[in-house]
């Protein structure tokens, strides 16, 4: 993931997703994962989905943007780290339970240079949301407009290929700053995370599609 994303981007994001039900998909992904006490959260952001799991579970949290941490929920059970997700054999992380990537995290990175090198348990769950790449056709993307408290987002897409999106995000608010980010973000087919589970040792557990793009992914470690 580019270092440079969201690095002005993170001033803005807790107002921007102010009306993200965190709390429901936490208690969703909780509850999916069987309960897990140890958690991995791959690109964690402010900690707004962990911030309800701290209460019962050790989390460690990993993300590539220090202006994302430095803005991050505080809590004795939850330990931050400054690190890539595509590096994640470069640092010894614990063995957990679950590891969760949500929000389209793995949209950012590539799903084959991560599953690799998930510290986790035998048997244990990798959680995700990404975008359903069989979808972009059907449900063309388009310019949008978000208002907040501080101000507005444009976010205009253009499609690269059948899975790859550019999408530049340009933000004003009302002191008339304005920011603007170029992200590039990855689809994937349901064929492509049934390959890539072959290939490395996961089987798919469960798979809830949405009406939108978005589709829940719990894949296993067997071995």
């Amino acid at each position: 993931m580019n270092k440079s994303i969201f690095k002005n981007y993170a001033n803005y994001y807790n107002f921007l997703y102010q009306d993200k039900p965190y709390k429901k998909e936490a208690e969703f992904v909780y509850k999916w994962a069987n309960k897990p006490k140890r958690i991995l959260e791959l690109g964690i952001g402010t900690g707004q989905h962990a911030k309800y799991w701290c209460k019962n579970s050790q989390i460690t949290a990993i993300d590539n943007s220090k202006e994302m941490l430095k803005n991050a929920y505080q809590h004795p059970n939850i330990k931050y780290f400054l690190h890539s997700i595509e590096n994640l054999n470069d640092f010894i992380y614990p063995l957990s339970d679950c590891a969760v990537a949500l929000f389209n995290v793995m949209g950012y990175c590539l799903l084959e240079e991560t599953l690799p090198y998930l510290p986790l348990t035998k048997d244990g769950y990798f959680i995700f949301d990404i975008w359903d790449a069989s979808k972009f056709k059907k449900q063309p993307p388009q310019v949008k407009v978000k208002y907040f408290d501080m101000g507005y987002r444009v976010s205009i897409p253009h499609q690269i290929s059948k899975r790859l999106l550019e999408i530049d995000f340009i933000i004003v608010d009302f002191n008339k700053i304005k920011v603007f980010e170029r992200h590039l973000i990855q689809g994937y087919f349901r064929e492509d995370i049934k390959q890539l589970c072959r290939l490395h040792n996961y089987k798919i557990a469960d798979i809830k599609p949405t009406k939108t793009w978005n589709c829940w992914y719990k894949i296993q470690k067997i071995r």
